[in-house]
């Protein structure tokens, strides 16, 4: 292995370094999220095609990301962060500039869609490995908190620039993707002149027995603790699935989520997801991963089993003649309940910077864009699973049989990352069961003869 820095090698940035890199990758972040948000709202009613084959469309580019995430990290730790990230940014500008000059080759729009999984996954593992080669456990959370408002703000700037742009381009959807490819071509720009290597170590040319056993050493010990949070993880990304159905769910009734209190919402949401993460990704440097992880896991799960009363009460917002007053019929309607469950959903926010601060803690320093392939790789199955069942419970029971399904899953994930965190206390709970199931067993009459 070989230490790869910024600028010559044996070198680390100083603090000031640290801090300009840091935030030129979460300029360009949130850049690049603006566009993905604009293009969430716009490809769906892009092409005109059936449901089928759009649905197949839409799934390719979460597929090919997943698919290309561990390959992608392990390219990551060979060759280096700022090539990725860069890569894939120009990647994505040239792919969104191809899909906006049709609407109807679909096997060419369909086909850039899915290869913008891959430039997908080469931006987001790059950037989380560069944030956590830039970070030490002491900061490391902020630092994940940071990257999530980024991304967060982004994707918000993206869905409302977008479903706004919609309606002044009714006629000419294709320059939407022009101007957003105009926003990655900046990012991307940006990037290539300001952003540096940060100083990591990789697998370097050299082999040697000794040095490829310390690898494999640490590699296999880094995953055995990094793969405990992964059935939380994957949890998390499943419900991120139920919420991205949530469109077709409200759109048998009277609330639109593009309509002006849809809006608020939306952006209501975000923003307490961004500042969420910030202040707990903070608050997990002080206090520790495993407590923060509790506290978002907490308000998760009492989130997940408040919603579907209050989305009943959300459907029932009708149209107002202006947004104040929609915001004032809004938050007369959701009540103290909406209260709550702002704030359960504001505690749900510590869980993805914790995470994520968690898993570049564990990774050993060779490992870095592998664990964090795993992670995007459980995101995009995730997304996917989220989807697929998300329809299927709508079918047999509506958004109380979503949610209160999600919070099962949720739930019964997040003790499995439990014991799989705190091995110590399941050997106890199954000492103490296997005492119980022996006590019954066995008669204390009767010595060790059985019942």
């Amino acid at each position: 292995m070989s230490l790869t820095p910024g600028k010559g090698n044996g070198s680390s940035l100083n603090l000031l370094a640290k801090v300009e890199t840091l935030s030129i990758l979460y300029a360009a972040v949130f850049l690049t999220r603006i566009g993905f948000g604009t293009i969430l709202v716009i490809f769906p009613t892009y092409l005109s095609v059936s449901s089928y084959l759009l649905g197949v469309i839409l799934a390719l580019y979460p597929a090919l990301e997943g698919l290309s995430a561990l390959p992608v990290g392990a390219w990551i730790d060979r060759s280096g962060r700022r090539k990725a990230f860069i890569l894939g940014m120009a990647l994505i500008t040239v792919l969104t500039g191809v899909i906006s000059l049709t609407r109807t080759d679909i096997p060419l729009v369909g086909g850039a869609h899915a290869i913008m999984g891959l430039a997908a996954a080469m931006v987001t593992i790059s950037s989380l490995t560069m944030i956590t080669d830039l970070t030490t456990v002491e900061n490391r959370g902020a630092g994940m908190g940071a990257f999530d408002l980024a991304n967060l703000s982004g994707y918000g700037v993206g869905v409302i620039s977008g479903t706004l742009l919609a309606k002044i381009f009714v006629q000419s959807v294709g320059t939407i993707f022009q101007i957003v490819a105009g926003v990655f071509a900046a990012a991307t720009l940006f990037a290539l002149l300001a952003l540096r290597e940060p100083p990591h170590t990789s697998m370097g040319q050299e082999f040697s027995i000794e040095s490829t056993g310390a690898l494999f050493k640490e590699v296999s010990g880094s995953f055995g603790e990094v793969a405990s949070i992964y059935p939380l993880w994957f949890s998390l990304t499943i419900i991120v699935g139920f919420y991205f159905f949530l469109p077709k769910i409200a759109a048998g009734s009277s609330f639109s989520l593009s309509s002006s209190a849809g809006l608020v919402v939306i952006a209501a949401g975000l923003i307490a997801l961004g500042a969420g993460a910030l202040l707990f990704g903070r608050i997990s440097d002080k206090i520790g991963r495993t407590r923060t992880i509790l506290i978002g896991a907490f308000g998760e799960l009492g989130f997940l089993l408040t919603f579907p009363d209050l989305f009943q009460k959300l459907v029932l917002v009708p149209e107002a003649a202006s947004l104040f007053d929609e915001i004032r019929i809004l938050f007369r309607m959701l009540g103290y309940q909406g209260l709550i469950a702002g704030a359960l959903f504001f505690m749900g926010s510590a869980l993805v910077p914790s995470i994520l601060a968690f898993v570049g803690d564990k990774a050993g320093r060779g490992f870095r864009g592998k664990a964090m392939g795993i992670y995007s790789l459980m995101l995009s199955a995730g997304i996917a699973t989220g989807n697929v069942l998300a329809g299927v419970f709508d079918t047999l029971g509506g958004v109380q049989a979503v949610f209160y399904s999600a919070a099962i899953i949720f739930g019964g994930l997040g003790l499995v990352s439990g014991a799989l965190m705190n091995p110590l206390l399941v050997r106890k709970f199954f000492r103490r069961m296997f005492r119980i199931f022996s006590l019954g067993l066995w008669s204390p009459r009767k010595g060790n003869e059985p019942i």
